[in-house]
Parts: structure tokens; C-alpha cells; sequence
């Protein structure tokens, strides 16, 4: 599927990955709108984000922000993660 596919999954509660990937068990998933606390104390909401999971070696992975690159919008090797390979 393509990037815009890949998209409409994650909104929809999917992880997505891309094929081309080498390392197994990488995945994007999308958090939605959320409120938070400002240090000040102010309550704001947070726009919805996507975040990308990377496994360790050991027992805990790594999450990171997501922000597609250009090859990443242009390809079709993007497949919707089943809970067995998370």
C-alpha cells in the first residue's frame, strides 16, 4: 500500500511498516489529540502525532517522533503491522 493508505490505517488505530526495512519489528503508530499541562499550569491539547518504535536487544525499545522523508510518501511497500510481529 502506499503512503496515503499507510495513513488512513493509523488513523484508524493500525501500526504500519515498510517492507524495505532491514531490522524487524519497527513500526510507526499515530497518538491521537490529547490534553496536557503546561509547566505554568495551563491545560492545552496536544495535536495528534506519530511516533516510531524501534526494538532493543534488550527487555525495552526506543520511540521516537516520526516525520515521513520524501522516499518514505513515494513508495508502496507500506503493509499494515498484525500483533504477531510487534
Amino acid at each position: 500500500m502506499d503512503f496515503s493508505d499507510a495513513l488512513r490505517a493509523m488513523k484508524a488505530g493500525a501500526r504500519v511498516a515498510r517492507s524495505s526495512w532491514k531490522e524487524p519489528g519497527k513500526y510507526i503508530y499515530r497518538v491521537p489529540p490529547r490534553e496536557t499541562t503546561l509547566p505554568d499550569g495551563q491545560r492545552v491539547e496536544n495535536s495528534a502525532e506519530y511516533l516510531f518504535y524501534r526494538p532493543a536487544k534488550g527487555d525495552h525499545g526506543l520511540v521516537e517522533p516520526y516525520a515521513p522523508l520524501p522516499d518514505a510518501l513515494e513508495t508502496d511497500d507500506w503493509y499494515v503491522v498484525q500483533d504477531e510481529e510487534a
